[in-house]
């Protein structure tokens, strides 16, 4: 018998909602941390028991890439008034004395200056652990606003008694369009004994950096687009990855026993890998890599400056990376010399900007057969179906005798005729030497 008594629906939701409540307090805050910001706040209007409670919320993550995706200049100003206004109201409201993470992702320049330090501070004086400014610039500006610089009078105030007990809670760091220098980053990793992530990308101020030391946690090192830097120096046994896009620098490394992951790049055109001179004495190490992730700059006009890779072996690389910016490019079988060098690979990876190919892919190309035998996976991203990209793809199923996966995936930005154009090239691919045993995924 079906009992339809409002009533009795009414107090078996209250006994629920009790059991909810009478969980202890940091388990209910911990239930509030997998919420956004906005999903935690609207929980204040459960019961008088959950109205204050998402103020105590240890991760403030203002992340509004989403808002900056349909940001234009005419609606900027309002955007970044709204940004600020949101995250000075949660401020004001929350009530943590220690931060787990925060996180701060719009497009703010210079003019914001007095907003973003008085940030800084909330953040450092509750002991935040995981530490985020990005400002990266949401639009194509005709001339780019100033950046942010880290303040030196927040940069001092940290130095004394009070603000190196507040510091030593940090485990990751993330500057974004945020200038910064060596001696104040260096700071940072000498004084948090338990900082395992340091990222900087686009500063101006960053001239070099030293990351020396055996005693050192650091485990994630990226240095990206900070065109001033003139040196780096790394050892550091703690390290497990490294990532470098940048000019060429005078570049030191030793005692990186545990480095498995690399991504680098810069040199010629700020795209390629500078006739092999931004990698320097890194080759060293690449016998113990795991995973490696190299940007190529592909130029037939000065083809051979644009990429040479070092005579090297990689007998523990698993995953190969091509980061590929193509113009007037008539083959990438170029590329394949590296794979000889890593018998053991088993994915190879290739995201592919092409804006011009070569109408006549080079027929002296004719490349000697060289069996890859643990290659099991190959994903082209970017995929056009040009033919420099079906040269390649061709040449991949008739010598990698394990594959079992091969992905083309157009980019998602381009036009529906040049997707479809795409599509009916790798159907022909397909249909034409596809080998047994290996499945093609066209998306």
């Amino acid at each position: 018998m079906i009992d339809d008594n409002p009533n009795k629906v009414l107090l078996e939701d209250e006994i629920l909602e009790d059991r909810l409540s009478q969980l202890p307090f940091d388990i209910l805050v911990n239930i509030l941390n997998l919420l956004t910001l906005d999903e935690a706040a609207r929980t204040s209007v459960l019961s008088h028991k959950w109205k204050h409670l998402w103020k105590y919320t240890t991760i403030l993550d203002f992340d509004a890439s989403g808002v900056l995706m349909n940001v234009t200049e005419d609606t900027m100003e309002e955007d970044r008034n709204w940004y600020i206004y949101w995250v000075n109201e949660v401020l004001s409201s929350h009530r943590a004395l220690y931060i787990d993470e925060f996180r701060i992702n719009f497009d703010l320049d210079v003019s914001y200056e007095s907003y973003i330090t008085n940030w800084i501070y909330s953040a450092i004086s509750r002991k935040v652990k995981r530490f985020e400014l990005s400002f990266h610039p949401a639009v194509s500006w005709q001339t780019l606003p100033e950046i942010y610089t880290f303040p030196q009078v927040v940069y001092e105030s940290l130095k004394t008694d009070i603000g190196l007990a507040h510091v030593k809670s940090l485990r990751s760091l993330i500057f974004d369009s945020v200038n910064i220098t060596g001696e104040m980053l260096e700071f940072f990793i000498y004084n948090c004994p338990y900082l395992d992530q340091l990222d900087v990308a686009c500063s101006h101020n960053l001239l070099g950096l030293k990351v020396v030391g055996s005693e050192l946690k650091l485990k994630y090192l990226d240095i990206v687009f900070c065109n001033n830097l003139e040196e780096l120096e790394l050892s550091c046994p703690s390290l497990l990855s490294f990532k470098y896009f940048g000019p060429i620098i005078k570049f030191t490394i030793t005692n990186v026993p545990q480095l498995q992951d690399v991504s680098i790049g810069g040199g010629v055109g700020g795209h390629g890998l500078g006739n092999g001179r931004v990698l320097g004495p890194i080759v060293n190490y690449f016998r113990q890599l795991k995973n490696l992730e190299l940007f190529v700059e592909l130029n037939e006009a000065a083809f051979q400056e644009s990429i040479q890779f070092p005579k090297c072996e990689l007998p523990a690389l698993r995953h190969l990376t091509f980061q590929i910016c193509a113009r007037r490019c008539s083959s990438f079988l170029d590329l394949t010399c590296m794979l000889k060098s890593c018998p053991f690979l088993q994915k190879l990876t290739l995201k592919m900007q092409v804006s011009q190919y070569s109408y006549e892919v080079r027929s002296r190309h004719q490349f000697p057969k060289h069996f890859h035998q643990h290659l099991k996976e190959v994903d082209m991203i970017g995929f056009s179906g040009n033919p420099v990209e079906l040269e390649l793809a061709r040449y991949l199923l008739e010598n990698a005798t394990a594959l079992e996966q091969l992905l083309l995936e157009p980019w998602v930005f381009e036009s529906e005729a040049t997707i479809e154009v795409a599509r009916e090239e790798a159907r022909k691919l397909e249909e034409a030497i596809l080998p047994p045993g290996v499945k093609l995924y066209i998306h």
